[in-house]
């Protein structure tokens, strides 16, 4: 959780640091322990480290962030690249489809999409029709055969969890992106793992 100071400003996460650089939590870990390697400087309370945002800010400025490099040994197999030729815009909404999963579709993604998003269709009945959609190329079943009233379909969270929960995921990940203008296509809602299905802790 971001934590302000009124001397250093706003303070940051290792975890937040490396969402946002692409250093790793164990590289920022070992820039600590051996400070002359630290691209950051970092501000100790106790046991604690954070970051300062202006600091992150500024490198990521100057650096832009870490790019993935992918290396293939002569000998090694590689099986194609998914999304080949990806730009920088496209690969940060990727990013961000892949992190709605099982445990915040329903408790943070779908309260956002109903309350805050702004939808200018309904958000219940939308909601109900990108799963049924997305159920449907997912696993070939139709969910309207199957829960053919609103009522018996609203209770498939606590009565049919396995159907639920992957359907409301793709769900809220075809919401987000049509809230904030990604040009997702189906296959790249789908193709990302949902999570636990049950999950076992909700994220709020």
């Amino acid at each position: 959780m971001t934590h302000y100071d009124p001397i250093y400003g706003e303070l940051l996460t290792s975890k937040e640091v490396s969402s946002l650089t692409g250093f790793t939590l164990n590289q920022l870990r070992n820039h600590r322990q051996r400070i002359e390697t630290s691209p950051f400087s970092f501000v100790r309370q106790g046991g604690t480290s954070w970051y300062r945002k202006d600091d992150i800010d500024l490198w990521l400025e100057q650096n832009g962030g870490i790019e993935y490099e992918y290396i293939t040994p002569p000998n090694a197999k590689t099986a194609p690249l998914r999304h080949q030729g990806t730009d920088s815009k496209q690969r940060e909404y990727l990013d961000k489809l892949t992190r709605i999963t099982t445990k915040n579709a329903w408790s943070k993604w779908y309260g956002f999409f109903v309350d805050q998003a702004g939808w200018k269709g309904n958000p219940y009945d939308d909601s109900r029709a990108w799963m049924t959609h997305y159920w449907k190329l997912a696993e070939n079943e139709d969910l309207t055969e199957v829960y053919p009233s609103v009522i018996d379909f609203n209770k498939m969270r606590q009565n049919d969890p396995h159907r639920y929960w992957p359907a409301m995921t793709y769900a809220m990940r075809k919401a987000m992106s049509e809230v904030h203008g990604w040009e997702a296509t189906d296959e790249e809602i789908l193709q990302a793992p949902v999570g636990e299905v049950p999950p076992s802790k909700l994220e709020s």
